[in-house]
């Protein structure tokens, strides 16, 4: 599924406007966290010692968490305790996240017409955008949509769904928020590979995104600035892929389901997936000059290097969001739109892929371009 660039000059604009992120206060560095999976594992998983290289092959040197590191060594979280968890923590984040990002967008939560609230990692009902609206003080009338389930790629879909909006109603005012509580799906008592992989790349964190149509892209965009403009998004699913990535529910909580195809699956068919979509847009690979890609591990920022023949230079952004933060899941993508942002990486005229995959085995991607403001 696809939407149109080029072809396509005469549906309405939309512009990212701003993007604002949230980390939560506990902060445990690589090393502390190989120490507790040497202390926990060990005896229990094949190959332990030698696995433990895995810390330092991440590429990551701290994560953030809701809870404290001595958390993880209680054997009796339950469903309920997590999701309860999960809810304050969200919560607390996602606001924080959302008012960062309407503040550089110089708008206020009761100028916003439409919520995204994106997240995979716990369960509320009401959803966690009712009690966002309520807690950042919009008006009851906003419309809104929650996306459960996308997992990593969920932060490039909520964004696209966003764009769409406004899209529809130039004159309105989007903002996407996702959210993911990753680290408390730590299942102690499970000692396989998979939840020990896990403990050395999964953390927390919120981002928020404002989308607006071209009034409000005058209003908010530096003078003599670049805005960002949304041109189109592109989903796939790949056939017969349940198995490689997602979430088996449990009675203490959601269990991680991983694959160890997933790199050589990144490396041998996101290539052909992107080209089918530039082409949807009347572009090719050459025409991009920038990615933003969602850094679910160094091996897989890897296989993304040996799919599109990139450098280290051009996926720099994502290198340093996974050091600097982990693997967050859907909020990822959009830490590393937020530096891209923040260094000015996309000049007016320019292309940027925008990308992320999730269960299924699923892509999502968008296609973003730089305008003069």
């Amino acid at each position: 599924m696809g939407t149109g660039g080029r072809s396509s000059n005469h549906v309405a604009m939309s512009y990212i406007l701003s993007v604002g992120t949230e980390l939560p206060e506990h902060v445990v560095s690589q090393e502390e966290a190989a120490a507790f999976s040497l202390h926990h594992f060990e005896g229990k998983l094949a190959r332990h010692g030698q696995l433990m290289s895995v810390f330092a092959n991440t590429r990551i040197a701290r994560r953030h968490f809701v809870v404290p590191l001595a958390w993880f060594s209680n054997p009796h979280h339950n469903l309920k305790e997590r999701n309860d968890l999960y809810i304050s923590s969200a919560e607390a984040l996602s606001i924080a996240a959302a008012r960062r990002a309407l503040d550089r967008a110089h708008a206020s939560p009761a100028d916003v017409d439409f919520v995204v609230f994106v997240s995979t990692t716990g369960l509320a009902t009401p959803s966690m955008d009712a009690r966002l609206i309520a807690g950042l003080g919009m008006r009851p009338t906003t419309k809104r949509l929650p996306v459960w389930g996308l997992g990593c790629a969920g932060g490039v879909a909520g964004l696209a769904r966003a764009a769409e909006f406004v899209r529809a109603f130039p004159d309105k005012l989007a903002l996407l928020v996702s959210v993911e509580t990753c680290s408390i799906t730590f299942q102690f008592h499970d000692f396989s590979k998979k939840n020990f992989v896990a403990t050395a790349i999964f953390a927390d964190g919120a981002a928020a995104v404002v989308v607006g149509g071209p009034e409000w892209a005058r209003r908010s965009a530096p003078h003599g600035g670049t805005l960002l403009q949304y041109v189109a998004s592109h989903s796939y699913i790949f056939p017969n892929s349940e198995h490689v990535m997602g979430w088996d529910v449990v009675d203490t909580g959601l269990s991680v389901i991983f694959a160890p195809e997933i790199p050589a699956r990144i490396a041998r068919d996101m290539r052909p997936v992107v080209e089918a979509f530039l082409e949807e847009c009347r572009l090719g690979l050459p025409d991009l000059s920038h990615y933003v890609l969602h850094p679910g591990g160094a091996r897989v920022i890897e296989a993304y290097r040996e799919a599109f023949g990139l450098d280290e230079i051009a996926l720099q952004s994502s290198s340093q969001v996974l050091r600097d933060c982990g693997n967050m899941s859907s909020p990822t993508v959009l830490f590393v739109l937020e530096r891209a942002l923040q260094a000015r990486l996309i000049q007016p005229g320019q292309y940027a892929l925008m990308g992320a995959l999730g269960p299924g085995f699923s892509s999502e991607l968008a296609l973003l371009r730089g305008t003069a403001a």
